[in-house]
């Protein structure tokens, strides 16, 4: 299946965004508070406050590892994506096979880490920093997992180039 020059440009702009949040907020699981920015903790610990996201509270072991792995490999793919798919005249992405291999190791990678986060926040999503654990509600489930639900689908389809 091939990308065309809309998709290609929705997947640069995908990519351009999603530096700073690898940068900023993802990488809060893995950098310590005191070597982030002092912004970057408030809109961590607002979207804490705001999905009830126990997974960026908790920072789970594998998770990170997970983001090692997004800012080892993943952000460094993203200034190539960027470079290759800035050239909105060709595209880049149909016939450069190396890219597309790229492409669909990122969509691989990306789409099977957010799979992973999605089943954990229904399977034991709870109220970040509650002692007793409450339980979230379906609703606050689907919530929280709607944020996490483009960071599966956007790399899923990257898997088809």
């Amino acid at each position: 299946m091939k990308l065309g020059r809309r998709e290609q440009q929705f997947y640069l702009w995908y990519f351009i965004v999603h530096i700073p949040i690898t940068v900023f907020i993802d990488s809060s699981v893995v950098i310590p508070p005191k070597w982030q920015l002092g912004v970057a903790q408030r809109v961590v610990n607002d979207h804490i406050a705001k999905q009830h996201d126990f997974l960026l509270s908790e920072k789970p072991e594998w998770l990170y590892w997970f983001v090692l792995l997004e800012l080892v490999m993943q952000l460094p793919l993203f200034g190539y994506f960027v470079g290759k798919l800035w050239n909105l005249n060709q595209l880049q992405v149909n016939t450069d096979t190396k890219l597309k291999s790229w492409l669909r190791i990122y969509g691989w990678n990306a789409s099977l880490t957010t799979l992973v986060c999605i089943i954990v926040i229904f399977q034991r999503g709870y109220i970040p920093y509650d002692v007793l654990r409450t339980s979230l509600t379906m609703t606050q489930k689907c919530q929280l997992a709607s944020v996490y639900l483009p960071t599966f689908l956007i790399p899923l389809r990257l898997c088809l180039v």
